[in-house]
């Protein structure tokens, strides 16, 4: 495929040498890809000055999309952002989803992931949801959002905003960029220009000065613990300095307990960061009752690492089980293909048809195997000794 095209066209659009782009073959940092008709490379890393998921797309005009920058977390909230920021921000809900950047290529819509790939669940999903006249008016632009719901392949967490007649899943954009650059557009510009194509979006819960910003993301913070919700995004109202992230005590229990359920693939890169979360939200918010939280984030780390250890000993298979809901059979094909594609272990649990006002559709209860964690157990319930 790549032999069809000049590689020093392409090493030119990505800003790079011949040399670099060469080198980047050879260390399998970038690699071809394909989803029906579109041909792109996409970077599984970052590379020179190039985001992780940054692609290309191997069409006339080589469109370049750059991946999407990562957030950094405010772990204390005061000093950090009154000295990352520099005058009023926006403080706008962190959803509880997986990042996808929706594009026009091809005069086709379709939605890569964080990684760079194409996802055949999710393009058909925002084909299906959103009217995307607005990338028909401003094809340089990518919408940034969260695929939030119950019934998303990667990150299952229900949502009462998304409910839908027979599925809750739904996509709201955080970030309007331009595709080559990554620029992006101020806050303001961006909530206008998505009012006007009526674009489920995230909104300020409140745009404060810096310098008072941690008083109020405290009280933001309970309120969505609460609630049970993920936490909030810092934004500069130009956008010319990095959002900020910080999330809730919830969240971090929330994603202990997932991680240990399946303690031997995701555990060890779960654990510290979520604890140090912890200890200086405790310190910060003057936390009176450090027994509950301390509990609290036990509970999360035991509880679901004695309940796998239980399975296993019963001759089950630990699974993280996700419910999706396909329009047809070779949507669900393609999907099993693509996740085959990605290297997922996963088993058919369960296939039901359903019948909705649109016709007929299949609710597919899917389980994702980390084998590494069913068979250490295993081992280890057999008599396998530790070595450290």
């Amino acid at each position: 495929m790549i032999s069809t095209y000049n590689l020093e066209d392409i090493a030119n659009k990505l800003n790079i040498s011949l040399k670099d782009l060469n080198k980047a073959f050879k260390k399998g940092i970038l690699r071809e890809y394909e989803y029906k008709d579109i041909k792109l490379l996409t970077f599984k890393k970052e590379f020179k000055h190039l985001e992780k998921g940054t692609v290309i797309f191997l069409n006339e005009n080589l469109d370049v999309v750059r991946g999407y920058p990562k957030t950094y977390r405010a772990i204390t909230l005061y000093p950090t952002i009154k000295n990352h920021f520099v005058d009023k921000v926006a403080i706008e809900e962190k959803l509880n989803g997986y990042n996808i950047r929706v594009v026009k290529v091809n005069d086709k819509y379709v939605a890569l992931t964080r990684s760079g790939y194409i996802c055949p669940f999710t393009t058909k999903k925002i084909n299906k949801y959103l009217d995307l006249n607005i990338l028909d008016d401003y094809p340089n632009y990518m919408l940034c959002g969260e695929m939030i719901g119950k019934n998303n392949p990667y990150t299952p967490f229900y949502y009462e905003e998304v409910e839908k007649e027979y599925e809750n899943l739904g996509f709201y954009i955080f970030d309007i960029k331009e595709k080559e650059t990554n620029n992006s557009l101020p806050v303001k510009e961006r909530l206008s220009l998505l009012e006007k194509y009526n674009l489920p979006h995230t909104k300020p819960i409140k745009i404060v000065d810096k310098d008072i910003a941690h008083e109020e993301i405290k009280n933001i913070i309970l309120e969505l613990d609460k609630k049970g919700r993920e936490g909030v995004v810092i934004k500069d109202l130009d956008m010319t300095v990095p959002p900020l992230k910080y999330t809730t005590h919830f969240i971090h229990c929330k994603d202990l307990e997932e991680a240990f359920t399946f303690f031997f693939d995701l555990g060890v890169d779960f654990i510290f960061s979520r604890v140090v979360r912890e200890g200086f939200m405790a310190y910060e918010f003057n936390d009176e009752d450090l027994d509950k939280r301390a509990y609290d984030i036990g509970k999360s780390i035991i509880f679901p690492m004695v309940e796998s250890i239980k399975k296993v000993a019963n001759n089950e298979r630990v699974t993280e089980d996700i419910e999706l809901i396909f329009d047809s059979e070779e949507d669900l094909d393609e999907y099993l293909e693509f996740m085959r594609k990605m290297r997922m272990v996963i088993k058919i649990k369960k296939i039901e048809r359903i019948n909705t006002s649109e016709g007929e559709k299949l609710k597919v209860l899917i389980g994702k195997v980390y084998n590494k964690t069913n068979d250490k157990i295993l081992a280890y319930l057999n008599g396998t000794v530790w070595s450290e």
